[in-house]
């Protein structure tokens, strides 16, 4: 067996694949394709997508996607109607803000209130039969942003299951899933809590895990500085305006990268103690909690998991 990496930009980040396999070469090319298949297909920023196409259409008339990309999509809209926090159908408000383009701004009230009427995930409409979506308003626009990078995590490591490769790492940033074995004696992954705000790769904590997706969401990648504050990415769409919040990045761990991407934002929106009340009866999945105060507050699945490694932050417990 031999290991390789390639590491490169996509997604709108720093993409790090790393594998083991008689031919990594091969099955670092077929991770790569995917990754690039999939980005042409669901970016909402790609006129030739097509979610942008879906989007075109809003209010007009269905349209017709490939099936793969219409299971996506269904369970997104699906999570969505929960209204936990996470939302596909914010679109029009990602659009509006632009937080993390050169073009970003802090729109006027007017502009954000109608958006935020244009994100209501019940007026999407899903047709299996023909694997259609119909947005059923103009202007409404969908935004896979919170969970596209989870599904194309899980389809890499289903090909290279498939392929037979026994180990590896599918690094999408902020977005990790392992497979197989680690090289360590306990056979177990190490996978750093980024610290928020420090310069990437500087953990705070280390998860000590099986094989599984870590995911995180928070507020320090993107952001607008404008009027004396930093607006970050994270748009709530019950305001039009970044959520306001204690947190700073939330991680969730889970067997899917989809599951972990989406209850990420869910964990984010509702904190510690709702998310618990939240989660339902058999999902197997764990959070790490940090706050702007620099507390850590760990799910009780993973309490012996996490090793902390920055001194400036503390781990707390619920009251």
């Amino acid at each position: 067996m031999t290991r390789a990496t390639r590491s490169y930009f996509a997604l709108g980040t720093r993409v790090t694949l790393t594998v083991e396999h008689p031919r990594p070469e091969a099955q670092l090319a077929r991770g790569a394709a995917l990754i690039r298949d999939y980005e042409n297909r669901l970016s909402a920023n790609l006129p030739s997508s097509e979610i942008a196409r879906i989007n075109q259409m809003a209010g007009v008339q269905p349209v017709a996607v490939d099936p793969v990309v219409y299971r996506l999509v269904r369970e997104a809209v699906l999570v969505s109607r929960s209204r936990a926090g996470f939302n596909a159908a914010i679109g029009s408000l990602v659009q509006l803000w632009r937080i993390g383009f050169e073009d970003a701004q802090i729109p006027e009230r007017t502009a954000i209130d109608s958006c935020r009427e244009l994100s209501d995930p019940d007026r999407i409409e899903l047709d299996d039969a023909h694997s259609s979506v119909f947005l059923g308003r103009p202007g409404m626009k969908l935004d896979l942003g919170a969970i596209a990078k989870g599904w194309i995590a899980d389809a890499i490591k289903q090909v290279w299951q498939a392929e037979g490769v026994p180990s590896g790492v599918i690094d999408l940033g902020g977005n990790v899933l392992t497979l197989g074995t680690a090289p360590h004696a306990d056979r177990r992954w190490r996978v750093g809590v980024q610290a928020p705000f420090a310069q990437r790769g500087r953990p705070l904590g280390v998860l000590s895990l099986p094989a599984c997706s870590v995911v995180t969401s928070g507020v320090y990648e993107r952001s607008l500085e404008a009027r004396g504050r930093a607006w970050h990415h994270i748009l709530d769409p019950r305001t039009g305006y970044p959520l306001e919040t204690g947190l700073v990045a939330v991680t969730a761990v889970s067997s899917l990268s989809t599951t972990a991407e989406i209850w990420s934002t869910i964990a984010f929106f509702n904190g510690a103690q709702a998310t618990e009340q939240l989660v339902p009866p058999g999902l197997k999945i764990g959070f790490v909690f940090i706050s702007g105060q620099r507390t850590v507050q760990l799910s009780s699945n993973l309490a012996d998991a996490f090793e902390l490694v920055d001194d400036s932050y503390r781990v707390v417990t619920p009251d």
